[in-house]
């Protein structure tokens, strides 16, 4: 319903605009919704796999590394000279405390 200046009800005629665009626009804009949505749980999904990846990766190289260090101790020394010789960005804050721990936990 619309209302003129005065609070008085206004019949408005179906004929004053075309509704045939309008209601095309809002399909296809339904549609281009959709689809993004899709396409969006998709990407998550396939970040959600590759960031496992990541994990199970990291875990497999640090139990390789302490397998390695059992065997042959010189090996974890060369590693430890290298991480304290490599040059590491430097994070801002509290991320600072965590890194220089990790470093250590190889």
């Amino acid at each position: 319903m619309a209302y003129d200046y005065n609070m008085k009800l206004i019949n408005r005629n179906d004929s004053d605009r075309p509704a045939g665009k309008y209601k095309q626009k809002l399909a296809l804009l339904k549609q281009m919704i959709r689809e993004y949505v899709h396409e969006n749980a998709a990407l998550v999904d396939e970040l959600e796999e590759v960031q496992m990846n990541i994990i199970i990766r990291k875990e497999e190289r640090k139990f390789l590394l302490r397998k390695l260090c059992e065997y042959e101790p010189q090996i974890a020394l060369e590693v430890q000279n290298a991480a304290k010789d490599s040059p590491l960005p430097r994070p801002s804050g509290s991320d600072t405390k965590k890194l220089k721990r990790n470093i250590w936990i190889l």
